[in-house]
């Protein structure tokens, strides 16, 4: 259904690298902040941010549309200079399509990722927290949802698991060689870094650590992990007892610096940045026996495991394709069901006053012929709206909605927005 009220505007990984994808992303103040600006314009808004995009989803509740309403936003809170050339627009129905592919791992830098489907859901919690997520895009996210959970359980897409966690574990093996020779300290234990720990317990590692903020979070998946734990502040002995660092936090700041950097003699280090905005200093890439790589450095890894995963992609598409046919239809009944709500009002209300002078013109009448006018009068009613409602429910997706108001004669509502 072409509603020019839903839009999207975003940047991901295949045109914008690392460092502009993080000029976008939000604190959690700033998000409350920028979620708090966009309420005079948006019934909905909601901000998907990962590792490989940064997304926002808007359903505008006046007649501008909604990129435009968007991209205003978005320059009233961001310096949009180095991300201008690198933003994709989306509206109407192309937002649906867009929101369903990410939700099944086709537009991540990891083809079939699973982690994008929790992302999802966190991104539509979060739009209900702030009181943003309009009918319409709650509809639009709980399909997106529902398609990425059939893509996963009715194609092989949900039987080859494949992250970025396990592609960055690979190119570790690629430059630094066999785990059972190597310490590997990961930094953050949240959805990223718990994986990463994951994936390292079931390999013949030499010895892990983890290293975290909140040291009982560390202690819990080091005893899951056999490994040791190490608190924030002892991240500069962590980091010079390790040969290999994968940070994957969430912090809004550099956390790996310089100054944690001792002499490596002849044991090199190398770091893996898997966070967005960055976790790692990029100047340590400059320093010797120091090899550094982000997000950005796994995409060689990522195209070669994405084989087996592109022969699912035309049935993931088929399922998407059925569930935009079924997410229009539930658009079109959302965006109808207060004009028959409107239209039953009125009706009823004529019903009332019509029966009521009718009832004062015959004058006193038995109770048992009240009740005869009043069930013809009110089933006369119902049998003239059924099948006006079942047009409006289920027939031509493109019906105006202002149209249809001023066919039966009724005011504009705020609902219909």
């Amino acid at each position: 259904m072409a509603d020019p009220s839903l839009g999207l505007i975003g940047l991901s990984y295949r045109a914008a690298p690392v460092e502009i994808r993080e000029s976008l992303t939000l604190l959690p103040q700033r998000k409350l902040e920028f979620f708090d600006t966009a309420r005079t314009s948006f019934d909905g808004l909601a901000l998907l941010s990962t590792c490989n995009r940064v997304e926002f989803y808007g359903h505008a509740n006046g007649s501008e549309q909604a990129t435009d309403a968007l991209y205003t936003l978005l320059q009233r809170s961001f310096d949009l200079s180095a991300a201008e050339s690198c933003l994709y627009w989306k509206q109407s129905q192309e937002v649906s399509r867009h929101l369903m592919r990410v939700a099944c791992g086709l537009d991540s830098m990891v083809m079939g990722e699973s982690q994008i489907l929790g992302q999802v859901q966190d991104c539509l919690l979060d739009s209900e927290a702030a009181s943003l997520a309009s009918p319409a895009l709650t509809t639009v996210f709980q399909a997106a949802i529902k398609t990425g959970r059939r893509a996963r359980t009715e194609t092989a897409l949900g039987k080859l698991p494949v992250s970025v966690a396990s592609v960055a574990i690979e190119r570790i093996l690629l430059e630094a060689g066999p785990l059972d020779n190597l310490h590997v300290a990961v930094i953050g234990t949240g959805e990223m870094g718990s994986l990463a720990g994951k994936i390292l317990r079931k390999k013949t590692i030499r010895q892990l650590t983890f290293v975290n903020r909140n040291h009982e979070r560390a202690k819990a998946l080091a005893v899951a992990a056999c490994a040791q734990a190490v608190p924030m502040e002892e991240l500069r002995e962590a980091v010079s007892d390790a040969d290999v660092v994968i940070s994957a936090t969430d912090a809004p700041h550099i956390i790996l610096g310089p100054e944690h950097i001792t002499s490596r003699e002849n044991r090199p280090l190398l770091l893996v940045d898997l966070a967005v905005p960055r976790d790692i200093d990029p100047f340590l890439n400059e320093l010797p026996k120091v090899t550094l790589l982000d997000i950005d450095h796994l995409k060689n890894g990522i195209a070669r495991s994405k084989t087996a995963r592109l022969a699912e992609v035309p049935q993931v598409e088929k399922i998407i394709e059925k569930e935009l046919d079924i997410l229009d239809q539930r658009l079109q009944m959302l965006n109808v069901e207060p004009i028959i709500t409107d239209l039953r009002r009125k009706a009823e209300s004529i019903r009332q006053t019509e029966l009521v002078r009718m009832l004062n013109e015959l004058g006193p009448l038995e109770a048992q012929t009240v009740e005869k006018l009043e069930h013809f009068s009110n089933t006369l009613v119902k049998k003239l709206l059924h099948d006006p409602t079942l047009h409006l429910r289920y027939g031509s997706t493109e019906l105006d909605p202002g149209t249809v108001r001023q066919l039966f004669g009724l005011k504009e509502s705020p609902s219909t927005k």
